[in-house]
């Protein structure tokens, strides 16, 4: 009896995380300013009502890269079962690199 209580705590207290990964431009040549951007959702019974947290980071590696362009975007989304059924989180990065137009890095001259 006391086995298979503790085979069910272990059960419904087990996390897991499944990554997918997708390059979505080509890498660039000059690779000596990279830039980064992270978005987080938690999600309780798996509802997600937005995706503002994805919308950002699109921002964010803007800003980061003010007079140049972003080339080399690496994204990875991770999916977090902390609870199985009841709390989950999505975690989105998004990695790059700054360059000028000329292919060289933003902020080397």
């Amino acid at each position: 009896m006391k086995k298979s209580f503790l085979l069910l705590l272990v059960t419904v207290f087990t996390g897991c995380v499944h990554m997918r990964s997708m390059s979505t431009t080509s890498i660039p040549a000059e690779r000596s300013k990279p830039i980064e951007a992270e978005g987080y959702r938690f999600l309780f019974l798996m509802i997600n009502f937005d995706h503002k947290y994805v919308n950002s980071m699109t921002r964010d590696l803007a800003q980061q890269c003010p007079n140049g362009r972003v080339e080399g975007v690496l994204t990875k989304q991770e999916d977090i079962m902390y609870f199985p059924l009841f709390a989950h989180a999505v975690r989105v990065t998004a990695t790059g690199f700054c360059v000028n137009g000329d292919g060289s890095a933003q902020g080397n001259k």
